[in-house]
Protein backbone atom coordinates (compact mmCIF):
# COMPACT_ATOMS: atom_id res chain seq x y z
CA UNK A 1 0.00 0.00 0.00
CA UNK A 2 1.26 3.49 -0.88
CA UNK A 3 2.34 5.56 2.15
CA UNK A 4 -0.31 8.18 1.41
CA UNK A 5 -2.97 5.46 1.36
CA UNK A 6 -2.21 4.14 4.83
CA UNK A 7 -5.22 4.61 7.17
CA UNK A 8 -3.28 6.58 9.75
CA UNK A 9 -1.77 8.89 7.14
CA UNK A 10 -5.06 9.55 5.41
CA UNK A 11 -6.78 10.13 8.73
CA UNK A 12 -4.22 12.82 9.58
CA UNK A 13 -4.72 14.42 6.18
CA UNK A 14 -8.49 14.43 6.61
CA UNK A 15 -8.05 15.95 10.08
CA UNK A 16 -5.89 18.72 8.68
CA UNK A 17 -8.52 19.40 6.03
CA UNK A 18 -11.21 19.62 8.72
CA UNK A 19 -9.15 22.22 10.58
CA UNK A 20 -8.70 24.26 7.39
CA UNK A 21 -12.47 24.36 6.99
CA UNK A 22 -12.64 26.28 10.26
CA UNK A 23 -11.37 29.30 8.32
CA UNK A 24 -14.65 29.77 6.39
CA UNK A 25 -16.51 28.97 9.63
CA UNK A 26 -14.69 31.87 11.30
CA UNK A 27 -15.64 34.08 8.36
CA UNK A 28 -19.28 33.18 9.00
CA UNK A 29 -18.82 34.26 12.62
CA UNK A 30 -17.71 37.66 11.31
CA UNK A 31 -20.73 37.74 9.00
CA UNK A 32 -23.05 37.10 11.96
CA UNK A 33 -21.42 39.97 13.89
CA UNK A 34 -21.82 42.25 10.88
CA UNK A 35 -25.53 41.41 10.57
CA UNK A 36 -25.94 41.93 14.31
CA UNK A 37 -24.39 45.40 14.03
CA UNK A 38 -26.69 46.15 11.11
CA UNK A 39 -29.66 45.19 13.27
CA UNK A 40 -28.46 47.40 16.14
CA UNK A 41 -28.04 50.30 13.73
CA UNK A 42 -31.57 49.82 12.39
CA UNK A 43 -32.99 49.64 15.93
CA UNK A 44 -31.10 52.81 16.90
CA UNK A 45 -32.51 54.56 13.86
CA UNK A 46 -36.06 53.53 14.79
CA UNK A 47 -35.75 54.50 18.45
CA UNK A 48 -33.59 57.60 17.97
CA UNK A 49 -36.41 60.09 17.57
CA UNK A 50 -38.82 58.16 19.78
CA UNK A 51 -36.75 58.00 22.94
CA UNK A 52 -34.03 55.78 24.30
CA UNK A 53 -33.74 53.77 27.50
CA UNK A 54 -35.48 55.66 30.27
CA UNK A 55 -34.26 55.87 33.83
CA UNK A 56 -36.24 57.88 36.36
CA UNK A 57 -34.41 59.40 39.33
CA UNK A 58 -35.99 61.71 41.84
CA UNK A 59 -37.23 63.96 42.98
CA UNK A 60 -34.47 65.44 45.12
CA UNK A 61 -33.73 68.87 46.56
CA UNK A 62 -30.72 70.93 45.49
CA UNK A 63 -29.88 73.39 48.27
CA UNK A 64 -26.97 75.73 47.42
CA UNK A 65 -24.99 77.26 50.29
CA UNK A 66 -21.65 78.91 50.95
CA UNK A 67 -19.09 76.87 52.84
CA UNK A 68 -16.29 78.75 54.64
CA UNK A 69 -12.62 77.91 54.27
CA UNK A 70 -9.41 79.63 55.30
CA UNK A 71 -7.18 81.40 52.79
CA UNK A 72 -3.55 82.33 53.52
CA UNK A 73 -2.55 85.63 51.95
CA UNK A 74 0.86 86.46 50.55
CA UNK A 75 1.75 88.38 53.69
CA UNK A 76 1.04 85.34 55.87
CA UNK A 77 -2.29 86.53 57.23
CA UNK A 78 -5.37 84.35 57.05
CA UNK A 79 -8.91 85.25 56.19
CA UNK A 80 -12.18 83.43 55.70
CA UNK A 81 -13.47 82.88 52.17
CA UNK A 82 -16.53 81.04 50.92
CA UNK A 83 -17.06 78.38 48.25
CA UNK A 84 -20.40 77.59 46.66
CA UNK A 85 -21.53 74.06 47.53
CA UNK A 86 -24.69 72.06 46.88
CA UNK A 87 -26.52 69.94 49.43
CA UNK A 88 -28.72 67.21 47.96
CA UNK A 89 -31.64 65.99 50.05
CA UNK A 90 -33.73 62.91 49.20
CA UNK A 91 -37.42 62.31 50.05
CA UNK A 92 -38.50 60.52 53.18
CA UNK A 93 -41.18 58.58 51.34
CA UNK A 94 -41.54 57.88 47.64
CA UNK A 95 -44.47 56.05 46.09
CA UNK A 96 -44.65 55.53 42.36
CA UNK A 97 -46.60 53.80 39.64
CA UNK A 98 -46.11 53.38 35.91
CA UNK A 99 -48.28 51.78 33.23
CA UNK A 100 -46.02 50.72 30.38
CA UNK A 101 -47.58 50.10 26.95
CA UNK A 102 -45.05 48.50 24.57
CA UNK A 103 -45.44 48.37 20.80
CA UNK A 104 -43.31 47.07 17.91
CA UNK A 105 -41.73 49.20 15.20
CA UNK A 106 -40.32 47.74 11.97
CA UNK A 107 -37.65 48.92 9.55
CA UNK A 108 -37.32 46.43 6.73
CA UNK A 109 -36.87 43.03 8.34
CA UNK A 110 -35.73 44.46 11.66
CA UNK A 111 -37.96 45.07 14.66
CA UNK A 112 -37.63 47.31 17.71
CA UNK A 113 -39.75 47.43 20.85
CA UNK A 114 -40.73 50.91 22.05
CA UNK A 115 -43.14 51.94 24.78
CA UNK A 116 -45.18 54.71 26.34
CA UNK A 117 -45.37 55.03 30.10
CA UNK A 118 -47.72 57.00 32.34
CA UNK A 119 -45.61 57.86 35.39
CA UNK A 120 -46.94 58.99 38.76
CA UNK A 121 -44.74 59.81 41.76
CA UNK A 122 -45.71 61.14 45.18
CA UNK A 123 -44.20 61.46 48.63
CA UNK A 124 -42.80 63.93 51.10
CA UNK A 125 -39.58 65.59 52.20
CA UNK A 126 -38.41 66.44 55.68
CA UNK A 127 -35.83 69.14 56.28
CA UNK A 128 -32.43 67.75 57.31
CA UNK A 129 -30.44 68.39 60.43
CA UNK A 130 -28.37 71.34 59.15
CA UNK A 131 -25.87 71.24 61.98
CA UNK A 132 -25.23 67.52 61.56
CA UNK A 133 -24.54 68.04 57.87
CA UNK A 134 -22.22 70.97 58.56
CA UNK A 135 -24.41 73.56 56.83
CA UNK A 136 -24.80 77.08 58.25
CA UNK A 137 -28.42 78.09 57.68
CA UNK A 138 -27.43 81.73 57.39
CA UNK A 139 -25.31 80.82 54.38
CA UNK A 140 -28.05 78.94 52.50
CA UNK A 141 -29.26 80.59 49.30
CA UNK A 142 -32.95 80.09 50.04
CA UNK A 143 -34.05 81.79 46.81
CA UNK A 144 -32.05 79.34 44.68
CA UNK A 145 -33.32 76.05 46.10
CA UNK A 146 -34.73 73.73 43.43
CA UNK A 147 -36.55 70.42 43.13
CA UNK A 148 -35.04 68.13 40.49
CA UNK A 149 -36.26 65.03 38.68
CA UNK A 150 -33.76 63.00 36.66
CA UNK A 151 -34.99 61.68 33.28
CA UNK A 152 -32.34 59.97 31.17
CA UNK A 153 -33.76 60.93 27.75
CA UNK A 154 -35.76 64.16 27.63
CA UNK A 155 -36.73 63.50 24.00
CA UNK A 156 -39.19 60.97 25.41
CA UNK A 157 -41.12 63.45 27.57
CA UNK A 158 -44.54 63.67 25.94
CA UNK A 159 -46.55 66.79 26.57
CA UNK A 160 -46.22 68.83 29.76
CA UNK A 161 -45.01 67.22 32.96
CA UNK A 162 -46.83 68.37 36.10
CA UNK A 163 -45.21 68.86 39.48
CA UNK A 164 -47.30 69.70 42.57
CA UNK A 165 -45.31 71.05 45.53
CA UNK A 166 -47.13 71.60 48.79
CA UNK A 167 -50.39 71.48 46.78
CA UNK A 168 -49.21 74.18 44.37
CA UNK A 169 -48.27 73.52 40.76
CA UNK A 170 -44.72 74.47 39.81
CA UNK A 171 -43.33 75.61 36.49
CA UNK A 172 -40.80 73.02 35.34
CA UNK A 173 -37.69 73.91 33.37
CA UNK A 174 -35.54 71.65 31.23
CA UNK A 175 -32.22 70.49 32.63
CA UNK A 176 -30.87 69.89 36.13
CA UNK A 177 -29.23 72.59 38.21
CA UNK A 178 -26.03 70.53 38.49
CA UNK A 179 -24.70 67.29 37.04
CA UNK A 180 -23.52 65.98 40.41
CA UNK A 181 -26.40 63.53 40.81
CA UNK A 182 -27.67 62.86 37.29
CA UNK A 183 -27.00 64.02 33.75
CA UNK A 184 -30.40 65.20 32.50
CA UNK A 185 -33.90 65.97 33.72
CA UNK A 186 -36.16 68.83 34.77
CA UNK A 187 -36.19 71.24 37.72
CA UNK A 188 -38.25 73.97 39.36
CA UNK A 189 -37.59 76.66 41.97
CA UNK A 190 -39.26 76.14 45.36
CA UNK A 191 -39.63 77.82 48.74
CA UNK A 192 -38.85 75.67 51.77
CA UNK A 193 -37.65 78.17 54.38
CA UNK A 194 -40.66 77.93 56.67
CA UNK A 195 -41.59 74.30 55.98
CA UNK A 196 -40.73 71.07 57.76
CA UNK A 197 -42.89 68.48 55.96
CA UNK A 198 -43.46 69.09 52.27
CA UNK A 199 -45.51 66.87 49.98
CA UNK A 200 -45.02 66.47 46.25
CA UNK A 201 -46.69 64.80 43.29
CA UNK A 202 -45.19 64.38 39.84
CA UNK A 203 -46.91 63.19 36.66
CA UNK A 204 -45.54 62.76 33.17
CA UNK A 205 -45.83 60.64 30.04
CA UNK A 206 -42.60 59.09 28.81
CA UNK A 207 -41.67 57.47 25.52
CA UNK A 208 -38.77 55.07 25.56
CA UNK A 209 -37.30 51.87 24.19
CA UNK A 210 -35.72 48.66 25.40
CA UNK A 211 -35.86 49.26 29.18
CA UNK A 212 -37.47 51.34 31.92
CA UNK A 213 -35.81 51.69 35.32
CA UNK A 214 -36.16 53.64 38.56
CA UNK A 215 -33.63 54.78 41.17
CA UNK A 216 -35.22 54.41 44.66
CA UNK A 217 -34.36 57.77 46.24
CA UNK A 218 -36.92 57.57 49.03
CA UNK A 219 -35.94 56.55 52.52
CA UNK A 220 -38.87 54.23 51.94
CA UNK A 221 -39.64 53.55 48.27
CA UNK A 222 -42.64 51.65 46.94
CA UNK A 223 -43.01 51.38 43.19
CA UNK A 224 -45.55 49.50 41.05
CA UNK A 225 -45.40 48.59 37.37
CA UNK A 226 -48.21 47.32 35.14
CA UNK A 227 -47.78 46.29 31.53
CA UNK A 228 -49.38 44.04 28.89
CA UNK A 229 -45.88 42.80 28.05
CA UNK A 230 -45.69 39.05 28.65
CA UNK A 231 -41.90 38.59 28.58
CA UNK A 232 -40.47 40.96 31.22
CA UNK A 233 -36.77 40.71 31.97
CA UNK A 234 -36.24 42.29 35.39
CA UNK A 235 -32.92 44.03 35.97
CA UNK A 236 -31.07 46.02 38.60
CA UNK A 237 -29.94 45.71 42.20
CA UNK A 238 -33.29 45.07 43.87
CA UNK A 239 -35.64 42.13 43.58
CA UNK A 240 -39.35 42.74 43.29
CA UNK A 241 -41.42 42.08 46.40
CA UNK A 242 -44.46 41.00 44.39
CA UNK A 243 -44.79 39.69 40.85
CA UNK A 244 -48.04 38.60 39.20
CA UNK A 245 -47.67 37.37 35.59
CA UNK A 246 -50.68 36.56 33.43
CA UNK A 247 -51.65 36.01 29.80
CA UNK A 248 -52.53 39.72 29.64
CA UNK A 249 -49.17 40.97 30.95
CA UNK A 250 -47.69 41.43 34.41
CA UNK A 251 -47.82 43.41 37.64
CA UNK A 252 -44.68 43.98 39.72
CA UNK A 253 -43.99 45.85 42.93
CA UNK A 254 -40.73 46.88 44.58
CA UNK A 255 -40.29 47.83 48.26
CA UNK A 256 -36.86 49.35 48.87
CA UNK A 257 -35.52 50.72 52.15
CA UNK A 258 -32.69 53.24 52.50
CA UNK A 259 -30.75 50.43 54.21
CA UNK A 260 -30.71 48.54 50.89
CA UNK A 261 -28.97 51.37 49.00
CA UNK A 262 -25.37 52.53 48.76
CA UNK A 263 -26.06 56.24 49.27
CA UNK A 264 -27.43 58.30 52.20
CA UNK A 265 -30.44 60.59 52.50
CA UNK A 266 -28.35 63.75 52.10
CA UNK A 267 -24.84 64.60 50.94
CA UNK A 268 -22.76 67.49 49.66
CA UNK A 269 -21.28 67.68 46.16
CA UNK A 270 -20.67 64.70 43.90
CA UNK A 271 -19.81 62.21 46.64
CA UNK A 272 -22.42 59.71 45.39
CA UNK A 273 -23.79 58.63 42.01
CA UNK A 274 -27.08 56.94 42.91
CA UNK A 275 -28.07 55.85 39.36
CA UNK A 276 -26.03 52.66 39.75
CA UNK A 277 -28.61 51.43 42.30
CA UNK A 278 -31.82 50.83 40.38
CA UNK A 279 -34.57 48.37 39.48
CA UNK A 280 -36.51 48.01 36.28
CA UNK A 281 -37.61 45.91 33.34
CA UNK A 282 -36.16 45.23 29.92
CA UNK A 283 -38.66 45.09 27.07
CA UNK A 284 -37.10 42.89 24.39
CA UNK A 285 -38.03 39.80 22.45
CA UNK A 286 -36.70 36.68 24.15
CA UNK A 287 -35.67 35.13 20.81
CA UNK A 288 -32.20 36.33 19.89
CA UNK A 289 -31.43 35.00 16.41
CA UNK A 290 -27.85 36.15 16.20
CA UNK A 291 -26.72 34.90 19.61
CA UNK A 292 -28.15 31.46 18.80
CA UNK A 293 -26.44 31.49 15.40
CA UNK A 294 -23.14 32.29 17.17
CA UNK A 295 -23.63 29.29 19.44
CA UNK A 296 -24.42 26.97 16.53
CA UNK A 297 -21.28 27.97 14.59
CA UNK A 298 -19.16 27.06 17.62
CA UNK A 299 -20.09 23.41 16.95
CA UNK A 300 -18.85 23.56 13.34
CA UNK A 301 -15.72 21.53 14.09
CA UNK A 302 -17.83 18.77 15.67
CA UNK A 303 -20.10 18.50 12.61
CA UNK A 304 -17.20 18.56 10.13
CA UNK A 305 -15.00 16.05 11.98
CA UNK A 306 -17.77 13.53 12.62
CA UNK A 307 -19.07 13.73 9.04
CA UNK A 308 -15.53 13.20 7.74
CA UNK A 309 -15.20 10.23 10.10
CA UNK A 310 -18.34 8.68 8.59
CA UNK A 311 -16.86 8.94 5.11
CA UNK A 312 -13.46 7.77 6.35
CA UNK A 313 -14.79 4.67 8.09
CA UNK A 314 -16.92 3.93 5.03
CA UNK A 315 -13.67 3.79 3.08
CA UNK A 316 -12.04 1.47 5.58
CA UNK A 317 -14.99 -0.82 6.30
CA UNK A 318 -16.80 -0.90 2.95
CA UNK A 319 -13.81 -0.38 0.65
CA UNK A 320 -15.16 2.86 -0.87
CA UNK A 321 -12.77 5.49 -2.16
CA UNK A 322 -13.15 9.21 -1.38
CA UNK A 323 -10.54 11.62 -2.72
CA UNK A 324 -9.43 14.94 -1.22
CA UNK A 325 -11.58 17.08 -3.50
CA UNK A 326 -14.67 15.15 -2.47
CA UNK A 327 -13.83 15.70 1.20
CA UNK A 328 -13.51 19.43 0.47
CA UNK A 329 -16.91 19.53 -1.23
CA UNK A 330 -18.51 17.65 1.66
CA UNK A 331 -16.96 20.10 4.12
CA UNK A 332 -18.03 23.19 2.16
CA UNK A 333 -21.61 21.90 2.08
CA UNK A 334 -21.47 21.60 5.88
CA UNK A 335 -20.12 25.16 6.21
CA UNK A 336 -22.82 26.47 3.87
CA UNK A 337 -25.37 25.25 6.42
CA UNK A 338 -24.53 28.24 8.63
CA UNK A 339 -25.05 30.85 5.93
CA UNK A 340 -28.38 29.22 5.08
CA UNK A 341 -29.33 29.30 8.77
CA UNK A 342 -28.38 32.97 9.14
CA UNK A 343 -30.08 34.20 5.97
CA UNK A 344 -33.33 32.26 6.51
CA UNK A 345 -33.52 33.13 10.23
CA UNK A 346 -33.74 36.85 9.45
CA UNK A 347 -36.99 36.21 7.58
CA UNK A 348 -38.73 33.16 9.04
CA UNK A 349 -37.33 32.92 12.58
CA UNK A 350 -34.51 30.83 14.01
CA UNK A 351 -36.32 27.52 14.59
CA UNK A 352 -37.90 27.41 11.13
CA UNK A 353 -34.60 28.45 9.55
CA UNK A 354 -32.76 25.70 11.41
CA UNK A 355 -35.20 23.11 10.06
CA UNK A 356 -34.93 24.40 6.48
CA UNK A 357 -31.11 24.57 6.57
CA UNK A 358 -30.90 21.08 8.10
CA UNK A 359 -33.19 19.52 5.49
CA UNK A 360 -31.30 21.19 2.63
CA UNK A 361 -27.85 20.22 3.96
CA UNK A 362 -28.75 16.65 4.92
CA UNK A 363 -30.49 16.15 1.57
CA UNK A 364 -27.45 17.37 -0.36
CA UNK A 365 -25.03 15.24 1.68
CA UNK A 366 -27.25 12.17 1.22
CA UNK A 367 -27.30 12.50 -2.56
CA UNK A 368 -23.57 13.16 -2.73
CA UNK A 369 -22.66 10.34 -0.33
CA UNK A 370 -24.83 7.86 -2.26
CA UNK A 371 -23.01 8.81 -5.45
CA UNK A 372 -19.47 8.92 -4.06
CA UNK A 373 -19.72 5.84 -1.83
CA UNK A 374 -21.69 3.92 -4.46
CA UNK A 375 -24.22 2.80 -1.87
CA UNK A 376 -27.70 4.02 -0.97
CA UNK A 377 -27.34 2.41 2.44
CA UNK A 378 -24.18 4.42 3.16
CA UNK A 379 -25.91 7.56 1.90
CA UNK A 380 -28.73 6.92 4.37
CA UNK A 381 -26.14 6.29 7.08
CA UNK A 382 -24.46 9.66 6.42
CA UNK A 383 -27.83 11.45 6.38
CA UNK A 384 -28.88 9.74 9.60
CA UNK A 385 -25.69 10.70 11.43
CA UNK A 386 -25.99 14.32 10.26
CA UNK A 387 -29.64 14.45 11.30
CA UNK A 388 -28.77 13.20 14.78
CA UNK A 389 -25.92 15.73 15.08
CA UNK A 390 -28.07 18.69 14.01
CA UNK A 391 -30.84 17.57 16.36
CA UNK A 392 -28.36 17.22 19.22
CA UNK A 393 -27.00 20.75 18.63
CA UNK A 394 -30.50 22.23 18.35
CA UNK A 395 -31.42 20.71 21.71
CA UNK A 396 -28.21 22.06 23.24
CA UNK A 397 -28.83 25.67 22.24
CA UNK A 398 -32.37 25.52 23.66
CA UNK A 399 -31.10 24.44 27.05
CA UNK A 400 -29.74 26.84 29.66
CA UNK A 401 -29.00 25.28 33.02
CA UNK A 402 -28.32 21.79 31.62
CA UNK A 403 -26.53 22.72 28.36
CA UNK A 404 -23.04 21.86 29.68
CA UNK A 405 -24.16 18.58 31.24
CA UNK A 406 -26.08 17.48 28.14
CA UNK A 407 -23.24 18.49 25.82
CA UNK A 408 -20.66 16.62 27.88
CA UNK A 409 -22.76 13.45 27.97
CA UNK A 410 -23.45 13.69 24.25
CA UNK A 411 -19.76 14.06 23.39
CA UNK A 412 -18.95 11.13 25.67
CA UNK A 413 -21.43 8.93 23.81
CA UNK A 414 -20.11 10.08 20.42
CA UNK A 415 -16.52 9.32 21.43
CA UNK A 416 -17.58 5.90 22.65
CA UNK A 417 -19.25 5.12 19.32
CA UNK A 418 -16.14 6.24 17.38
CA UNK A 419 -13.93 4.08 19.61
CA UNK A 420 -16.23 1.10 19.09
CA UNK A 421 -16.22 1.43 15.30
CA UNK A 422 -12.46 1.96 15.09
CA UNK A 423 -11.47 -0.95 17.33
CA UNK A 424 -10.71 -3.35 14.44
CA UNK A 425 -9.07 -0.89 12.06
CA UNK A 426 -5.45 -1.77 11.24
CA UNK A 427 -4.02 1.76 11.18
CA UNK A 428 -0.55 0.72 10.02
CA UNK A 429 -1.70 -1.80 7.43
CA UNK A 430 0.44 -2.04 4.28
Amino acid sequence: MNFLQKPITKMLAVGALALLLLIPAAMIQNLIQERELTQESAVSEMTGVWGGEQQLLGPYLDIPFDQPYMVTNSDGTEEVSYARKHLYVLPETLRGKVNVLPESRSLGMYEAVVYKGDVNLMGQFEMPNWKQLGVDQSRIHWDKITINVGISDLRGVEGDARFMWDRKELTLNSGLTTRDVFASGVHASIDIKEAQHLEFAFKTKLRGSRRFSVVPLGKSTVFEMNSPWTEPNFEGNFAYSNYEPSDEGFYARWDVSHLNRNFPQAWIGNSFRPQSDYFGTEFIRSVDTYSKAHRVVKYAILIIVLTFLVFFFSELVKGARVNSLQYVLVGLALVLFYTLLLSFSEHIGFNNAYLVATVMTVGMEFLYARSVLKSTALGVYVAGVLSLLYTFIFVLIQLKDFALLTGSLGLFVILGVVMYISRHVKWDAD
